[in-house]
């Protein structure tokens, strides 16, 4: 299986080479594809690359301070990203951090030179071999075994480019305007909680129940008004009791809600014929 591995400048084509050394030692069947020059001196790539580049399964980007705001390492990894599944572009940070990122490599998800993160990365590349694959406990074996080797050598060869810096990359100004950017989108992105029920059933709801209300308050009209607003209600009441859970008590009630008349009927007065008065 071919991995591509992407450098620019002579510090990353240093890092280059340890992993293309390296990695094969971990997982044998994996061939790295190196370009032993410096093609940023070229325009464009040539035949033999891009035929390269499309029998990869995973690409590398050795990213370094140096090369972080290169315009070729930006466009190898749009390259990249355009032949490979994003997921399997991995860029190696070495000797910054997440937080140093701006720009394109921002979308990928990045890999710092560490133990735990190069174990990941190197699992997923393991996971690609199907069949092949080493299993778990040989795979953390093999990784134990020749881990040292590769930090040693990329520690080394950091400490003499001066990649080792503990000066900022990027000022404290851009990373705030990079949060507030940040937190603005995911305020954008993430939906508002919304009600189960109609705005305007709500809206119906709450009209005819003031209007009850005041007209009571203020002994405006008879029993046939307020009956009149209580209809006026009653759409928005079964609206809402439909998008409510069956109860039996609920359903006993949305049955009575069904058979109201709205009807005032006046009760008839008894009347005493003369015949029976006893005077």
């Amino acid at each position: 299986m071919k991995v591509f591995i992407s450098w620019s400048g002579e510090g990353s084509k240093k890092l280059a080479e340890s992993l293309r050394k390296w990695l094969p030692a971990v997982l044998q069947l994996v061939k790295p594809y190196f370009t032993p020059s410096d093609i940023e001196k070229g325009t464009r790539w040539n035949t033999e690359i891009t035929k390269e580049l499309e029998s990869s399964v995973v690409g590398i980007l050795c990213v370094t301070r140096d090369n972080l705001h290169s315009d070729w390492i930006m466009f190898e990894a749009g390259a990249l990203s355009k032949s490979l599944d994003k997921a399997h572009v991995c860029p190696v940070l070495f000797g910054i951090q997440n937080a140093d990122l701006a720009g394109p490599l921002r979308q990928f998800q990045t890999t710092e030179f560490e133990k735990e993160e190069i174990r990941k990365l190197v699992s997923v590349i393991n996971t690609k071999l199907g069949d092949d694959k080493l299993e778990t406990t040989v795979f953390n074996s093999v990784f134990e075994k020749w881990w040292p080797e590769l930090e040693v050598e990329v520690n080394t060869i950091l400490h003499d480019i001066g990649d080792g810096s503990s000066e900022p990359i990027r000022s404290d100004r851009e990373l705030l305007v990079e949060i507030l950017e940040l937190s603005r989108t995911t305020a954008q992105t993430i939906p508002t909680p919304s009600s189960p029920y109609n705005w305007r059933a709500i809206r119906d709801l709450l009209g005819g129940y003031i209007a009850v209300h005041d007209q009571n308050v203020a002994g405006r009209g008879g029993y046939q008004d307020t009956l009149n607003n209580l209809e006026e209600m009653r759409k928005a009441i079964s609206y809402i009791v439909d998008k409510t859970p069956d109860h039996p008590q609920i359903n006993e009630l949305k049955e009575k809600l069904d058979k109201l008349s709205f009807i005032f009927e006046k009760e008839k007065s008894s009347t005493v014929e003369d015949d029976d008065l006893p005077f």
